[in-house]
C-alpha cells in the first residue's frame, strides 16, 4: 500500500508537478514585455521556433534591440526572478486534493535558485507543502542531505516515497535510502530525456504515465 497514513510522499517540482516547458515560456513572454516597455519597442519571437532550431532566446533578443551581448545577463535575472504563469494541470491538482489526507504528509524537494523555486511553488497554490530547495541547502540532488532531513522530520512515518522524472539524479539516492521511488514518463515535452543508458541504481522502482495512476492502482 503506498496510500495510507504512515507514508510520507515528497515530490520532485519541475516536469513531475507541471510541465518546465510551461515556466521557460512564461519567463520568455515575462522579458519580452519588460524590454518592449523598456525600449518601447514592438518585439514579437515565436519562441517555439527559435528553441527547435537551437538558438538562444535570450541572446536573440539582445540582438534584435541592438543590446550588448552583456545585457543577456540582465535579461537572465528578469527570466530567473519572473513570478510564473503557470498552474497544475486539473488531473495533478485532483490527485494533490485527494493524496492530502490520505497520507502522513506531503513535501516537495526540488533543485534550483531559491526565489525562482518557490515562486513556481507559490504559483501552483502548494506553498503550504514543506519545501526543500537545493540553493538553501547548498546541495543538489543526487546528494543526500535533503532526503536525511525528511526523514529526521517526519520520523513517525514508517515509509518514504519519492516522485521525479529525472532519471540522471531523482531516484539513485531515495533508492539507497530504502524509499520507494516512482517515476512520472515524459509524455514528451520534458526538458530532460529519460532515454539515455544508465546504471539500473538510478532507475525508479515504479514507472507511471501520470499521477492519477496512483490513485487508481494503489
Amino acid at each position: 500500500m503506498l496510500i495510507n497514513k504512515h507514508v510520507h510522499w515528497v515530490f520532485d517540482l519541475d516536469d513531475t508537478l507541471y510541465k518546465e516547458a510551461d515556466y521557460r515560456l512564461s519567463g520568455f513572454k515575462h522579458v519580452v514585455k519588460t524590454v518592449n516597455s523598456l525600449y518601447k519597442s514592438n518585439l514579437s519571437l515565436d519562441f517555439q521556433e527559435l528553441l527547435a532550431s537551437g538558438k538562444d532566446v535570450l541572446e536573440e533578443i539582445c540582438v534584435q534591440l541592438s543590446l550588448p551581448e552583456s545585457s543577456k545577463q540582465s535579461l537572465l535575472w528578469l527570466y530567473r526572478l519572473h513570478y510564473p504563469n503557470i498552474k497544475l494541470s486539473s488531473q495533478t491538482k485532483a490527485f494533490m486534493l485527494n493524496l492530502e489526507p490520505l497520507v502522513h504528509g506531503i513535501s516537495i524537494l526540488t533543485d534550483g535558485r531559491s526565489v525562482s523555486q518557490r515562486s513556481k511553488i507559490s504559483a501552483l497554490g502548494l506553498e503550504h507543502l514543506d519545501s526543500y530547495v537545493s540553493e538553501e541547502w547548498g546541495e543538489v540532488k543526487p546528494g543526500e542531505k535533503r532526503f536525511s532531513a525528511i526523514m529526521c522530520k517526519h520520523a513517525k512515518a514508517k515509509k518514504f516515497i519519492y516522485v521525479g522524472d529525472n532519471v540522471k539524479k531523482d531516484f539513485v539516492t531515495p533508492n539507497r535510502l530504502g524509499w520507494t521511488s516512482i517515476g512520472v514518463r515524459d509524455n514528451g515535452q520534458n526538458i530532460h530525456s529519460q532515454s539515455i543508458s544508465i546504471e539500473p541504481e538510478f532507475m525508479p522502482k515504479i514507472w507511471v504515465n501520470d499521477l492519477q495512476e496512483l490513485l487508481k492502482n494503489d
